[in-house]
């Protein structure tokens, strides 16, 4: 309508509309100026026009008369749908207007309200609110109006009382009661079916509070405002006066107290109201525990009251009261089962009664009302029992108990039959495995009241908790929780009451208990066996039962109402299968033994704890269960190990089965020390040997010998204390057998590797029974003499240990049969007699040759004495002393014709190694020193040479070492640098004459010394010639590489003198040599090279051979031609100056004119020779030509006169000039340089010189050539 509604003071004119009257005007929104208007209706406007001037002089007079108090609006709130207007006044009055008439709908005073003077209930509890009740009136007017609905309104009063009110009648609409705010509330209207309500609650901050928080405050006016009315008239009087004095003097004294502010809080509220159903009320009010409310709601609106007491029963906690004041009242059984099956309650009794009330509203009465349809759902009890009281009254006289429990066997066997359990229904069903679990439940809850100690226990130690997850768990899995808790006490009860689902799993659920708990905790829990009848049988487990069977346990409703039953124990197995094949109700004794061996081995295995594993075998054993013995000694054993030897901590069981008897003997002594050892052997070792003897018999003695024997291995020391506690003079023996003592005791002795216990074996010696000692057989007699060889032996290592040679006594024993070995100790003994420094006497070397006969006669009986004087003879002359050696030559046969001398003392004659052996001796006493010098002026090689010389006779093998050491000396002198080991070990001899000469490039001139070496040397064996002809060689290769010529030709002719045919080689060598100009000895040593080469070298020494040939006949030839330039440019072109020298006679001897003639025949010759080489292949090249042959032929026709034989044969013109005396060869030595003429006689070799014609040299020159062309250049032979 665009209207303003404006409520304010009423008016005191008269004649107005009541609207106007009651101070509410409407006005309408105009566009423009005055932009208001107020509306009016017509009648208000002609009632105004007619009375103005009277009335308003008439309403001044009645106005005056009324009250000063003016009523007016302070409140108004139009209705949802615009059509009314509520409005409050100052007077408390409430009315309403239709809009937009503003015709007047309703109209009540303060007193017509219905509940004006309802005062809060919570008032009257409280000291502070009381206060307000004595000023109750202030509160009764309204404070707020607004509108719920078009047609009903919401009222707030001061009081802080809110209704829901009609707007016709004011009833309120929320019921009996209004809705209670702090004081003077405000409210919103309606909206989606609820209002807000803006709500302000103030308190005063209490006084303690408040001095506490300002303590310097004087005490005076401690009393708060509000209590001034409290104060009497007298007070009041007084507080005036003082006033007064106070104004008029000022004085302090008379200053009213001050009053002490007050201190409040204020929490303001937006609390919502709305609309709800009687169900939602219902449950609202049982959410906020109005359950008095509630339950008269139920009533009033037919709403089920179990939810009232499920609430109850949920919110309390559960004792007889709770359940026979809530419980017992809830109808609905399914609620009431669930309720007893899931509830724990805090405290044993009454978990116990909660589960029997279950079980009654379970029995055969419930069973047979569900399968006829009469329940309803409803919990059923039976018969008569009370249904206030529902628990059993067990003070009860007996008498009356026993009859009671007839009559109710009697009626369960009638209500059984009326039963059919094979056409249960689904509900039977359900209710069957209701009761079921509630009987597991109870089961278990007497079982935790047997764990926790019984009834008076239990009450002080139930856990709840405990026991929710306790009744639910698999009764398997608890069991195994037991056990490894190790609460022994809980798993015997469980075993007792619960023997047949745990029992089968027995074994399985022990083997859960910890390693390390130790099995006497749970001995009684073990199973044991006992012979019945002869046999022996597994004890069964005592069980016991809480209770009779109920008929839903009977088989023909279990198997209804549970056909598959889960397997409990399954989950055991899963990660130990091997325990499954303990699963059985009727265990064997195989059975257990063979868990009692692997759970000892698994507690070894896992906690290392020797001690608990054992305690399980010996608890085994004492409960009859056969096959544990081996396992109980092993145990035995490695606890001894483990805890008291200290021998390995970290040693297994699994280690020490695998290992053999004798490492478990050494482990066990391993930590000894010598001072406890004795008193260990008999506390560690018997034990220990004990145990094995009754495992295998005869095993201790050869385990312990064994034992005994490593140990003397190393040493005697710990052997010996054991023997010295079982000589026969001792009480308790450690070996009583004086056998098995003699045959450890010699063995002990002879396995000792050390040599320096002596004294030890000694002392075990006399620990050993005397012959005669004890029964004798002839096994005691053999060891009897076993130990008196030992005896002779001991000496024997006695005398070793004298002389500075410690042997262990098994040397002895092992080496008395063996000639070499007794052979190889005699040396060493009388070698470390000779090493000695300073060396020793005579004396001592006496001494020691009695000591190796006394051993020799002892034990070395295999070695002969003989043998002995020869080891100390050679050990004298090795000795190193020019004293020993002559000691040793008094004890040889120095001479083939020495014979033994008579002893000094006795009859018998000195004995003495024969000739041969001394040879022998002194010959490999001096290589040995000779091979251990260093040089020859080492003072070894005077030791070799005086061992040497002991030999009288000197036959020819000392005479080889005696040239051996010579030949040294003259090594020295060529300088060469040698060991003498290396000369004698130098396999090839001649390589050392090689050597002299590879010192110095002039060494092979001295040829008779290089040869009187090689005599010293033996170089090639004693083939002198051999020998020789080696030497030779090498010096005639020496000569060449240096081109001494004329030694070398010495060498060569010593050579072809002695016909050594090997030397055909360096002759060769000699003959093919350009720069030996004696044509004709090199001819000669072609000649000898040829008769002596093998068949393959003779081809190429032929072809050398005719050279050679050729060039002597050409130098014949060339010095018919031109004697002085032929000898000139044979000279020059570099032939040999022997041939020259050996051809110039003949030169001179040729005439002038001769020489003349032959010139022009001979000019192209003599330029071709002019450019000759020196060697035969280029003369003869020059021969070859053709022209040449036919000049020597054509100048040969006409010489075959006389003339140029006579040159040929006339002699040697050496002497022409007669510049030396000739002489008759016989006086050649008188006479210094002398002639001697060649036709004189010779006193040497024969030398045939014939002389060929000139015609037969060119003959044999062109023969030659011939052959060096083979036969491609032919001449004419008529020629």
């Amino acid at each position: 309508y665009r209207l303003l509604l404006v409520g304010g003071c009423e008016t005191d004119e008269d004649g107005v509309s009541k609207a106007a009257d009651c101070g509410i005007s409407a006005w309408r929104v105009l566009s423009g100026s005055p932009h208001y208007k107020q509306v009016t209706s017509y009648e208000d406007d002609i009632r105004t026009a007619q009375r103005r001037g009277l009335l308003r002089f008439m309403n001044l007079r009645f106005y005056s008369r009324r009250g000063t108090e003016q009523d007016g609006v302070f409140k108004m709130n139009l209705s949802p749908d615009g059509a009314l207007l509520a409005a409050i006044h100052f007077s408390g009055k409430l009315t309403i207007w239709s809009i937009p008439s503003l015709r007047q709908q309703g109209e009540w005073d303060q007193t017509d309200q219905p509940g004006y003077d309802e005062i809060n209930p919570d008032w009257r509890l409280s000291s502070e609110k009381r206060k307000k009740i004595k000023d109750k009136e202030s509160y009764y007017p309204l404070i707020d109006v607004n509108w719920w609905a078009d047609n009903s309104i919401i009222l707030a009063r001061c009081s802080g009382a809110l209704t829901v009110s009609s707007v016709k009648t004011l009833r309120n609409l929320l019921g009996k009661s209004c809705e209670w705010f702090e004081s003077s509330p405000q409210v919103t209207s309606a909206h989606d079916g609820g209002f807000l309500s803006l709500e302000c609650e103030v308190k005063l901050v209490p006084k303690r509070l408040r001095l506490e928080s300002r303590p310097d405050d004087e005490d005076e006016g401690e009393d708060d405002s509000d209590s001034d009315d409290e104060t009497s008239a007298k007070d009041r009087y007084f507080s005036y006066l003082k006033q007064g004095l106070y104004f008029v003097t000022e004085m302090e004294r008379f200053a009213p107290p001050r009053k002490r502010p007050r201190t409040i809080t204020k929490n303001f509220r937006l609390v919502s109201l709305r609309s709800t159903t009687p169900e939602e009320l219902y449950q609202r009010k049982i959410d906020n525990e109005e359950y008095g409310e509630a339950l008269s709601l139920a009533q009033a609106y037919g709403l089920d009251s179990d939810l009232v007491y499920q609430r109850q029963w949920r919110k309390s906690a559960v004792n007889v009261a709770s359940i026979q004041d809530y419980l017992s009242k809830i109808k609905k059984r399914a609620w009431v089962l669930h309720e007893c099956l899931e509830r724990v309650p805090e405290n044993v009794d009454a978990a116990k009664k909660l589960l029997q009330y279950g079980l009654k509203g379970t029995d055969l009465e419930a069973l047979v009302a569900v399968g006829k349809g009469e329940d309803g759902g409803r919990f059923i009890l039976p018969g008569e029992v009370d249904i206030e009281i529902p628990y059993e009254d067990f003070l009860s006289p007996d008498e009356e108990v026993d009859t009671r429990k007839e009559k109710e066997a009697k009626k369960r066997q009638e209500l059984l039959l009326l039963v059919n359990f094979s056409k249960l229904t689904l509900e039977q069903k359900e209710l069957c495995r209701s009761r079921l679990k509630l009987l597991t439940y109870l089961d278990r809850l007497e079982t935790y009241e047997e764990i926790l100690g019984g009834p008076h226990a239990a009450e002080q130690h139930y856990d709840g908790e405990f026991f929710k997850k306790f009744r639910n768990q698999n009764i398997v899995l608890s069991a195994r929780t037991y056990a490894r808790e190790s609460n022994v006490r809980a798993l015997e009860i469980l075993f007792t009451f619960h023997g047949s689902a745990l029992l089968p799993h027995r074994q399985a659920i022990l083997s859960n208990f910890p390693e390390t708990t130790s099995p006497h905790e749970y001995a009684f829990l073990l199973p044991e066996a006992c012979y019945k009848q002869g046999t022996l049988k597994i004890l069964p487990w005592n069980e016991q039962k809480h209770r009779e069977e109920d008929w839903c346990e009977k088989a023909e409703c279990r198997m209804i109402v549970e056909p598959t039953l889960q397997d409990e124990g399954e989950f055991l197995y899963e990660t130990q299968p091997e325990l499954l094949k303990y699963r059985t109700t009727d265990l064997s004794v195989d059975l257990v033994t063979d868990w009692y061996l692997s759970r000892a081995q698994e507690i070894e295995k896992y906690a290392m704890q020797v001690d608990c594993a054992l305690s399980l075998v010996r608890l085994g054993m004492e409960r009859n269960i056969p096959g544990l013995q081996v396992l109980c000694d092993n145990l035995i054993t490695l606890e001894t190990v483990v805890y008291e030897t200290d021998g390995d901590r970290t040693l297994t069981l699994k280690e020490l089965v695998e290992m053999k008897d004798i490492e478990k003997l050494r482990l066990l002594m391993k930590n000894s020390s010598d001072e406890k050892y004795v008193r260990n052997v008999y506390q560690w070792m018997i034990p220990f040997l004990h145990r094995c003897e009754n495992q295998s018999p005869g095993l201790a003695n050869s385990l312990f010998k064994e034992y005994l024997v490593t140990l003397a291995k190393e040493d005697l020391t710990l052997p010996l204390k054991i023997f010295q506690n079982s000589k026969p003079a001792c009480q308790q023996k450690i070996i009583p057998d004086q056998d098995q003592l003699m045959i450890t005791a010699l063995e002990c002795i002879y396995s000792c590797q050390r040599d320096d216990q002596l004294s030890l074996c000694y002392d075990i010696l006399e620990c050993l029974p005397q012959r005669g000692y004890g029964p004798e057989t002839d096994k005691t007699d053999a060891l009897h003499d076993g130990v008196d060889e030992l005896e002779q032996i001991l000496s024997v290592s006695e005398l070793l240990e004298k002389h500075g040679l410690q042997k262990p006594v098994s040397f002895v024993k092992d080496t008395k049969d063996s000639v070499e070995e007794a052979r190889k100790l005699m040396i060493r003994l009388t070698r470390h007699m000779g090493r000695k420094q300073p060396s020793v006497s005579e004396t001592h070397w006496k001494e020691l040759l009695q000591d190796m006969l006394d051993m020799q006669q002892k034990v070395y009986t295999c070695l002969l004495a003989d043998t002995c004087y020869e080891i100390f003879t050679e050990s004298l002359l090795c000795s190193s002393s020019i004293d020993n050696i002559h000691l040793a030559g008094q004890m040889m046969h120095c001479s083939i014709w020495s014979v033994d001398l008579p002893s000094s003392s006795k009859g018998k004659p000195q004995y003495r190694v024969s000739y041969a052996k001394s040879i022998e001796l002194v010959l490999a006493a001096s290589r040995e020193y000779f091979n251990s010098s260093t040089s020859l002026t080492d003072s070894c090689m005077d030791l070799a040479r005086c061992c040497l010389q002991l030999i009288v006779d000197c036959p020819s093998a000392v005479q080889e070492e005696l040239d051996l050491i010579r030949a040294l000396g003259y090594l020295e002198e060529f300088g060469v640098k040698i060991l003498p080991l290396q000369v004698r070990l130098c396999a090839d001899r001649l390589s050392l004459i090689k050597d002299c000469l590879a010192q110095l490039s002039t060494n092979y001139k001295q040829s008779a010394k290089l040869l009187g070496l090689a005599n010293l040397l033996r170089v090639a064996g004693d083939d002198h010639m051999e020998r020789k002809g080696q030497v030779l060689i090498l010096l005639v290769e020496q000569a060449l590489s240096f081109q001494d010529y004329k030694a070398a030709s010495m060498h060569c002719q010593e050579l072809m003198a002695a016909g050594y045919s090997k030397s055909w080689e360096v002759c060769s060598q000699l003959g093919q040599s350009e720069g030996y100009h004696d044509l004709g000895m090199r001819q000669e040593l072609m000649a000898f090279a040829l008769t002596h080469c093998p068949p393959n070298a003779i081809q190429a020494l032929l072809g050398v051979s005719s050279a050679l040939q050729t060039q002597i006949l050409y130098q014949a030839v060339n010095y018919q031609f031109l004697p002085s330039e032929g000898g000139e440019n044979i000279n020059t072109s570099g032939a040999s100056p022997l041939i020259s020298k050996d051809t110039e006679d003949e030169t001179k001897a040729s005439s002038s004119q001769s020489a003349d003639l032959l010139y022009w025949t001979t000019s192209k010759t003599m330029k071709v020779l002019s450019n000759t080489t020196m060697t035969t292949k280029a003369m003869l090249h020059a021969v070859s030509d053709g022209q040449w042959w036919k000049r020597s032929l054509t100048y040969l026709r006409p010489l075959h006169g006389q003339e140029f034989g006579d040159v040929l044969k006339s002699g040697p013109g050496e002497n022409v000039a007669v510049e030396k005396q000739g002489c008759h060869p016989f006086y050649e030595s008188l006479i210094a340089d002398p002639y001697v003429a060649e036709s004189e006689v010779s006193y040497g070799t024969y030398q045939n010189n014939s002389l060929e014609s000139f015609a037969e040299v060119l003959l044999r020159t062109e023969k030659l050539t011939e052959t060096k062309s083979e036969g491609k250049d032919l001449l004419p032979t008529t020629e």
